[in-house]
């Protein structure tokens, strides 16, 4: 029995694995670096069974779609089909300028006209919406024959999203109005299902999609079509390195960054344009506004930090990236952050600012006492100093308490009475003789 049930379970095994690599099968097309097309698949046609085909080079139909008119030198097609024990099999190729065309059902030849010649009548329209067989002359002849709304009507009947990304691909080579690119990327957000094929039509044609108010907006309206968090921070990637983009056009790209649930891939997109770009106040504003949706403190420390180092923040942008700090839950990031702010100069507003971020979100005496020990090597006045020894009461660890005012001695010692009077006040509230007398004897 053991023996039974584990051949069952090797031959599900490989069941499954031919299914799965049929699967994969159905939409493997390559294209070798001189544009020559070359194919291997097979497709389920409803109603008409599986198909397998095999074709290369440049395949050209008739306006009817329903016969092969000419293929390129040395390509040609091949299609299968089996049902039922009945195999048909049809082979067109290429030779000397001419189509040489075969039909066989089972093992046997048969006359191509008017038996084979049906059959491919019928099964053709089908296969290629299914398939890129004829793809770039088919969009040829519906774009001469209507322009661009014919081969938008054509592109709505097919059936995967890897072909109609192919033939957007040809029509995009067309010299189009932006009234025209418009309706392009709105036929493509409401048609393409996947988010691979969707996105890689949006970063393909990009610079033509962003190149005006109208069609910008189009390209927001697709680009929320997409689900997978990867795919928009892709595409939004590739737009925010276009040195082109003008703040009004990056404003309205920020809009997208809403629709991205990740935090990594937010924090990502975020800090790639806090890298490669000055931002107006306006910009900066939503920057932070799109920050405070970050749940992970680890990657929204790493926006904020990025958004410290910008040179222009204006007030407005500095507060609020004051108040970001407060939605950090780790003593670890937030103190982090801190550090970044203790780089830059300090007036009295901003010392005060910053010994409030402190006590307020430093909950941990050792992560304090660091940023108070780094603080201790700014060059402070007075009534700052004062203010800083003041603050350090929020340190209930007396080891800590300790090495924080034995940090500022150096300073203490060359100022007046009342800076000393104030450091004592603040030593004589540490519990320990042991690390009070080290505070003691750090300033005589």
């Amino acid at each position: 029995m053991k023996a039974k049930s584990f051949l069952l379970t090797i031959l599900a095994t490989i069941f499954s694995l031919l299914i799965t690599t049929d699967s994969f099968a159905q939409r493997t097309v390559s294209y070798t670096s001189t544009k020559k097309r070359i194919g291997n698949f097979s497709i389920d046609i409803k109603g008409k069974g599986d198909f397998k085909i095999e074709y290369e080079g440049d395949i050209v139909l008739s306006d009817d779609d329903k016969d092969i008119v000419s293929i390129s030198r040395g390509g040609f097609i091949e299609i299968k089909k089996s049902s039922f024990g009945k195999k048909r099999r049809l082979l067109i190729e290429a030779e000397s300028g001419t189509l040489k065309k075969r039909y066989y059902v089972g093992w046997n030849e048969k006359s191509y006209n008017p038996e084979g010649k049906a059959w491919l009548a019928e099964i053709l329209p089908e296969i290629i919406r299914n398939t890129t067989i004829g793809a770039e002359s088919r969009v040829k002849r519906f774009y001469k024959k209507g322009g661009v709304n014919a081969v938008l009507s054509e592109i709505r009947e097919l059936e995967s999203d890897y072909v109609t990304s192919a033939y957007f691909s040809y029509l995009m080579e067309y010299n189009l109005s932006n009234s025209e690119l418009t309706k392009v990327v709105d036929v493509a957000g409401d048609k393409i299902d996947s988010d691979y094929y969707l996105s890689q039509v949006l970063q393909k044609n990009q610079k033509a999609f962003l190149g005006n108010s109208q069609t910008l907006s189009a390209y927001i309206k697709a680009t929320k079509n997409i689900q997978s968090d990867y795919y928009q921070s892709q595409v939004l990637s590739k737009a925010i390195s276009n040195d082109d983009i003008s703040d009004d056009q990056l404003g309205d790209l920020l809009q997208i960054s809403k629709n991205i649930d990740s935090d990594y891939y937010l924090s990502q997109v975020l800090g790639k344009i806090l890298d490669k770009r000055d931002l107006n106040r306006s910009n900066m504003e939503k920057i932070m506004t799109l920050s405070n949706s970050i749940s992970s403190d680890y990657y929204k420390s790493q926006v904020l930090k990025k958004a410290l180092k910008k040179k222009n923040l204006s007030n407005q942008n500095y507060n609020q990236f004051i108040s970001s700090i407060d939605d950090v839950g780790s003593d670890y990031y937030s103190s982090s952050i801190i550090e970044d702010l203790l780089k830059k100069d300090l007036d009295n507003s901003s010392l005060n600012q910053l010994l409030d971020l402190i006590n307020k979100n430093v909950g941990s005496d050792y992560y304090a006492s660091s940023l108070y020990k780094k603080l201790a090597k700014k060059k402070l006045s007075e009534d700052q100093l004062i203010e800083v020894l003041n603050s350090l009461g929020n340190i209930n660890s007396s080891n800590y308490l300790s090495s924080s005012l034995v940090a500022f001695a150096p300073s203490v010692k060359n100022s007046s009475q009342r800076v000393k009077d104030a450091y004592m006040k603040r030593a004589q509230s540490i519990n320990s003789d042991t690390y009070f007398g080290r505070a003691m004897k750090a300033i005589y």
